[in-house]
C-alpha cells in the first residue's frame, strides 16, 4: 500500500474499494483538505463538479451520508422539469486527491438517485450495473474490461528533428508531447486510473502551421464501472494537462481524412472462480466464440452506444483503416472484433531474449482479452459497456452461436481495397448516426430486456442519432475530401464527449 500511487490508498493502508465514509472524513480531517468536489459525467460526456467547502466535521458527515440534491432536467434531457430533482450520491471507493486544484481538495465520483431513495433506471453508471447483475446471474461469471484511449495533440510547437511520418512508438526528441502523455500516465494513477503504458500512435502530420499528435493510453482490465470511472477521469485529466502545456487534445474520431482516426478500442475477459474463460490449452472456448457470436450479431445496433456522432462515421468510411465489416480474427487488427496475441504457450520468453537458462513454464492464459475495435471517443462509457454486455449475453440464448462464430471468422485483410477478392463476404457496420438509429430501432428489444436499458433512454438515442441528419456525409465527404464543410464538422465536434 505504501508504494500505491493514489494517496488516499497510501494513507489510509487499504484499498480504495474498502473505503468508508468515516476513512474519507479522517483523510480530510488529518491533511487539512479544504474543499469536496461531488463529481458526475453528464449527458455531453463532461466531468462535472460541485465544490462544497469543508466548514465543520458535521457537514461533511452529511454530504457522505446523504448526498446533494441537484436538477436532473439539466443532466439529462429524458427527464422533464416536473419530475426533475435527484440526488447526487458520492461512492467512496472513487475519491482521489485533485492534482490540479490550488485548494486541497479531494474528488469523489457519484451516482443519481430518485425521490423515492431507489437508483434512478435511467442513469448511465446503473445502467451498467444492472447489465452486470444479469451477465452473473445467467453465466455466473465476472467481467472485467478496459479501454485503450486515442487522442491527438494539436501543437504550435516545431523543433529540431520534427517531422510527419510515422508516429507510431515515436520517442523524445522527436516528439515533443511525451512528457504531458507521462505526466498523465502519472495523475491518472494518482487519481485511482489502473493504467498499464502509453505510447505515440500511428497519427502524425502538420496542416496550417500546428502539428497534430497521435498518442494512446491502455488501461487494465477492472470491473467495467472502475473501468468505466477511469475512462471520464482520465479524459478530465489529458484535457486540463493541455490547458497547463498551452495545447490542445481532443478525442475526435476523425480529425482528417487519410489521416489515422481517435479509437477507444475496449478489451473484456470473464473469469469464473477466479480463472479467465476466454482459452483453454491455448484454444478459445465454446464461451468466447457465443459472445463473439452475440457482439457480432449486434454490432450494427452497438454503433448508437459506440460511434455516437456524425464524425464518428467519417472514420469507419472504406479506405480509413478501422474497422467497417462485421467479421472476427486471430490477430486481426482489421476485424471489428479481434483476438489479440496472447501468452498462451507457458514459455518465458525473456530468458530466451537473454540467453538464460530455460524457466520453469508460468501460466500467463489469465492476461487473455477480447477487442472491440469499432468504438471511439463520442461513446458514454457507461452506456457502451453496458451494450457489450447486453450482446455478449445475446449470444448465451443463441443455440447457432458458435456455428455463426464460424461464419463470421475471417483471417483475410479487411483493410485491403478489393473487397471482391476475399474469400467471404460480410455485412457493413452502419455509414452514419441515421443508419445505426434505424438498426438500434431493429434491435432495441434485446437492449430492454430484464429492464437493463429503459425505453426512454433508447427513444432519446434513436431520436438523437437521426436529429444529426447525416444520412450521405461519409459518400459526400470521400468524393470532395476536406472541403469548408469539413473544416466546419471538425470544429464542431473537436470537443464531443
Amino acid at each position: 500500500m505504501q508504494m500505491h500511487p493514489n494517496q488516499l490508498v497510501q494513507y489510509l493502508q487499504k484499498p480504495a474499494s474498502s473505503f468508508t465514509r468515516e476513512d474519507i472524513i479522517r483523510y480530510m480531517e488529518e491533511r487539512e483538505i479544504e474543499m469536496l468536489n461531488f463529481r458526475y459525467m453528464a449527458e455531453d460526456g463532461k466531468l462535472k463538479t460541485i465544490n462544497f467547502m469543508v466548514n465543520d466535521r458535521a457537514e461533511m458527515e452529511m454530504l457522505l451520508r446523504s448526498g446533494e440534491r441537484v436538477d436532473g432536467s439539466t443532466i439529462f434531457s429524458h427527464l422533464p422539469p416536473n419530475q426533475s430533482d435527484l440526488y447526487l450520491v458520492p461512492r467512496y471507493r472513487t475519491a482521489f486527491l485533485n492534482p490540479f486544484s490550488k485548494i486541497p481538495a479531494v474528488d469523489i465520483l457519484c451516482s443519481f438517485y430518485g425521490a423515492d431513495g431507489e437508483p434512478l433506471e435511467s442513469s448511465p453508471e446503473y445502467i451498467l450495473r444492472k447489465a452486470l447483475a444479469q451477465f452473473r446471474k445467467t453465466t455466473g461469471m465476472q467481467v472485467k474490461m478496459m479501454a485503450e484511449l486515442e487522442y491527438y495533440v494539436i501543437s504550435d510547437k516545431y523543433q529540431e528533428g520534427e517531422s510527419e511520418g510515422e508516429g507510431y512508438h515515436r520517442a523524445e526528441p522527436f516528439n515533443i508531447n511525451e512528457q504531458l502523455r507521462v505526466e498523465a500516465l502519472k495523475l491518472i494513477a494518482r487519481c485511482g486510473g489502473r493504467i498499464r503504458f502509453g505510447h505515440a500512435e500511428a497519427g502524425r502530420f502538420s496542416k496550417s502551421g500546428q502539428i497534430y499528435d497521435q498518442h494512446e493510453l491502455e488501461f487494465s482490465p477492472v470491473d467495467p464501472e472502475d473501468a468505466s470511472d477511469q475512462l471520464v477521469v482520465a479524459k478530465w485529466i489529458l484535457r486540463m494537462l493541455a490547458h497547463k502545456y498551452q495545447v490542445k487534445v481532443t478525442f475526435i474520431p476523425k480529425i482528417s481524412i487519410n489521416q489515422p482516426g481517435n479509437g477507444m478500442h475496449f478489451h473484456f475477459l470473464t473469469e469464473q472462480n477466479g480463472r479467465n474463460t476466454l482459452v483453454e490449452k491455448g484454444e478459445l472456448t465454446p464461451i468466447s466464440l457465443k459472445m463473439i457470436s452475440g457482439i457480432l450479431d449486434l454490432a450494427p445496433a452497438l454503433t448508437a452506444f459506440a460511434n455516437t456522432s456524425p464524425v464518428s462515421y467519417l472514420r469507419l468510411m472504406p479506405g480509413q483503416k478501422a474497422p467497417q465489416h462485421v467479421c472476427w480474427g486471430q490477430h486481426n487488427r482489421s476485424a471489428l472484433v479481434r483476438v489479440p496475441l496472447g501468452w498462451n504457450n507457458g514459455r518465458t520468453l525473456a530468458t530466451h531474449a537473454n540467453q538464460q537458462p530455460d524457466e520453469k513454464p508460468v501460466d500467463y492464459s489469465s492476461r487473455q482479452t477480447i477487442e472491440y475495435r469499432g468504438t471511439d471517443g463520442s461513446a458514454n462509457p457507461y452506456l457502451f459497456s453496458a451494450a457489450l454486455i447486453v450482446a455478449m449475453l445475446h449470444g448465451f440464448t443463441d443455440n447457432e452461436a458458435i456455428k455463426k462464430a464460424d461464419a463470421y471468422f475471417t483471417d483475410e485483410n479487411w483493410f485491403d481495397a478489393d473487397a471482391s477478392r476475399h474469400s467471404k463476404q460480410f455485412a457493413k457496420l452502419p455509414a452514419s448516426c441515421v443508419g445505426s438509429a434505424d438498426a438500434l430501432e431493429q434491435h432495441r428489444l434485446a437492449f430492454e430486456a430484464d429492464q437493463i436499458f429503459p425505453k426512454a433512454i433508447i427513444d432519446r438515442t434513436i431520436q438523437k442519432l437521426r436529429s444529426f441528419n447525416d444520412k450521405d456525409w461519409s459518400t459526400n465527404f470521400k468524393t470532395y475530401g476536406e472541403n469548408q464543410e469539413f473544416k466546419e464538422l471538425v470544429e464542431k465536434y473537436l470537443n464531443y464527449m
